[in-house]
């Protein structure tokens, strides 16, 4: 079919004044609702809402799917879940979820629960724009679903590096389970230390400090020793003043140091109650300032560089609504990329800054 898939898409995200490309259809795809070319009237939204109801889906061709979630009339909620339901992150997210929060966890814990799982993920590295993954990254989460989301989140991003690092399709995939399973020992953390929504005190530290402990009796003999050892040592430093076992140096695996990358970057782009979340651009300036100390400089550089030609010639919302594309991301002040509207071409500063990162499509 020519202009891709009929996807599902929501009647809500329709808005006034969108030039239809392609046909719309009914939610079962049978009836032909508005025809292409057609503009949307609010007198034409209103009958279909009527008719049909706010939460009730009509049937889009893919291509018309990607240019409502790009556009910027598209609310960051709505380009959000359309993004997350076209990529299967809200799928794979649920499946996480099944598992994380079963109460028969250790015996769900083995290579035949996770092995699709790793696989599904593996599948979307090779299929989608690493960008469209880090839109979903970069969205702010439920409170509670912040575990599941962290381990996918991170699930993906070792993958992800792991590729750049020209690793072997088996290490990627090891690598990918790694990131996966990194913070499995924080289910049995009280649900009050894990989401508290303040700054924990000492105490609530230390037993949170505990997680790559429990991780790693959880874990046990199930997978292999890299995934095992990245489970317990991706808070340890290369300057040996990490934790739980104070190692340094060469002493932490490969696969380890990628996950600390991985599992800062998420915890960064993520908001809390007593923390509000970063653009990706300013979390780039945080790793190159080196506000993370202990992780390996090396890998660090490799990911930032990667990270800004991916998001170089994609599409930003800039601080007056405006929307442009980012043309160059300076390696020692990402936080003030040069963007081009039109013929305009300037560089973003404390008074015109970037909002938000669409930079899909």
């Amino acid at each position: 079919m020519e202009n891709g898939q009929l996807m599902e898409l929501p009647i809500e995200y329709l808005w006034e004044g969108l030039v239809l490309k392609n046909d719309i259809f009914n939610h079962t795809g049978a009836v032909l609702l508005l025809p292409k070319g057609e503009t949307v009237t609010s007198s034409k939204l209103n009958r279909l809402l009527r008719f049909y109801g706010k939460d009730k889906y009509i049937m889009v061709y893919e291509d018309t799917y990607l240019e409502i979630m790009s556009d910027e009339h598209a609310s960051p909620k709505a380009r959000q879940e359309m993004t997350e339901r076209y990529m299967g992150y809200t799928k794979l997210h649920r499946n996480i979820g099944s598992i994380f929060q079963a109460p028969n966890l250790t015996s769900l814990l083995n290579s035949a629960q996770m092995e699709p799982i790793v696989e599904a993920i593996s599948s979307k590295l090779e299929k989608f724009d690493p960008i469209m993954i880090f839109s979903c990254i970069n969205f702010p989460r439920p409170m509670d679903e912040g575990l599941q989301r962290h381990s996918l989140n991170v699930a993906f991003l070792n993958g992800i590096q792991a590729e750049w690092l020209k690793l072997e399709p088996e290490d990627v995939k090891i690598f990918t389970l790694a990131g996966l399973l990194h913070d499995i020992g924080k289910t049995m953390i009280p649900e009050e230390i894990l989401n508290a929504p303040r700054k924990l005190t000492n105490d609530e530290l230390k037993i949170m400090r505990a997680h790559p402990l429990y991780s790693d009796k959880l874990l046990g003999d199930k997978f292999g020793s890299r995934v095992r050892l990245a489970a317990r040592h991706h808070h340890e430093k290369l300057n040996g003043k990490g934790y739980p076992d104070g190692i340094m140096d060469s002493e932490i695996d490969l696969c380890a140091r990628v996950t600390a990358i991985s599992d800062i970057y998420d915890a960064m782009i993520s908001a809390r109650s007593y923390k509000s979340a970063r653009l990706p651009l300013h979390v780039f300036d945080m790793f190159y300032k080196e506000e993370f100390d202990g992780l390996d400089r090396g890998l660090v550089m490799r990911f930032l560089k990667n990270m800004r030609l991916k998001y170089t010639n994609k599409s930003v919302i800039m601080s007056d609504g405006t929307q442009g594309i980012i043309r160059y991301i300076p390696p020692n002040d990402a936080g003030h990329p040069i963007v081009q509207q039109e013929e305009l071409i300037r560089q973003a500063d404390e008074n015109w800054y970037c909002r938000e990162m669409v930079a899909i499509y």
